[in-house]
């Protein structure tokens, strides 16, 4: 049987003034703790409540009021720490396991993991990345450095409880503001009625969806903390020599000055090597030659 129009009118207006009364009271002891609290910083999706008189037909949005964020204090601190350790060996592929020892011995786990070969097949480098209860987070860091040479160990926290402890908050008032949302559903009598809601319904469950997925996040990163571990053999250093250091004219120039110094030194070592030859030819060559010529003297003399 057709609904008259005075009908619907007085009907919806009563509905409005009980969900009126009803949002109001909640609305109010929300804001009352949002404004103790201070501060909180804002999480990714913010839960604004139920839709406005704008958004869904007259008579069925007044029950929908604005839930506040009830911000508490957290127990404990909500940290996430992160760190980088980079380590040196001789063998990569033994230091790699140490490595999973140190995860195994702390219950933790491995996410990623790459290595590089060399020339002749052994490792030469390795990268893990290492998922530990943050709770082991420092010993997890010392025993990495105990595993091989130490390179450079870098950590990082960041304290994350109030953010933990406000999406906390907003998921609990954007849980209210779907259910009021589904009740105003419930009670529509149109199709325009039931169109309107049913969109602010799905605006409303995919911002609950966004915070229920940064709180498991948090939770994630809170409870275990992420250690990336580099492995890799010792550098050798190769040292340059002089003709790869000097290029250009000055290069041409050293090479040219070397060049000479060395034919200047070989022709002092063949000089070297003749004067005691010269010394010995000359104590021969001075008797002999003196002789020689008293010899022609006589036969001249005589003549």
């Amino acid at each position: 049987m057709p609904t008259s129009p005075r009908r619907t009118a007085l009907l919806l207006a009563g509905i409005a003034t009980a969900l009126t009364l009803t949002g109001c009271s909640s609305s109010g002891s929300d804001d009352g703790a949002g404004r103790s609290s201070g501060g909180a910083p804002p999480a990714e999706a913010v839960a604004d409540g139920a839709p406005t008189q704008a958004e869904v037909p007259a008579g069925l949005a007044d029950g929908a009021g604005r839930e506040g964020a009830k911000v508490a204090t957290a127990e404990q601190p909500a940290v996430v720490a992160t760190g980088t350790v980079s380590l040196e060996a001789e063998d990569v592929a033994r230091a790699r396991l140490a490595v999973r020892k140190v995860v195994d011995t702390h219950q933790g786990t491995i996410g990623e993991q790459e290595t590089t070969t060399g020339d002749k097949g052994a490792l030469s480098t390795a990268r893990l990345v290492l998922r530990v209860p943050s709770d082991q987070f420092d010993d997890v860091v010392a025993a990495l450095e105990e595993v091989a040479t130490p390179t450079g160990t870098t950590t990082n926290s960041e304290d994350v409880s109030a953010e933990v402890v406000d999406v906390a908050a907003r998921i609990r008032a954007q849980r209210k503001s779907v259910g009021r949302i589904e009740t105003l559903l419930a009670r529509a009598e149109s199709i325009e009625q039931i169109v309107a809601i049913e969109s602010q319904l799905a605006s409303r469950q995919a911002d609950l969806d966004a915070l229920e997925s940064r709180q498991r996040w948090l939770a994630d990163q809170t409870g275990m903390s992420t250690v990336t571990v580099y492995i890799e053999q010792p550098v050798v250093h190769h040292e340059r020599t002089k003709d790869e250091e000097a290029d250009g004219f000055l290069g041409g120039l050293t090479r040219g000055w070397d060049a000479l110094a060395e034919g200047a030194g070989a022709v002092l070592v063949v000089v070297g090597f003749l004067v005691p030859w010269l010394v010995l030819i000359a104590l021969l060559a001075v008797p002999a030659r003196l002789l020689l010529r008293r010899r022609t003297r006589g036969p001249a003399r005589a003549a």
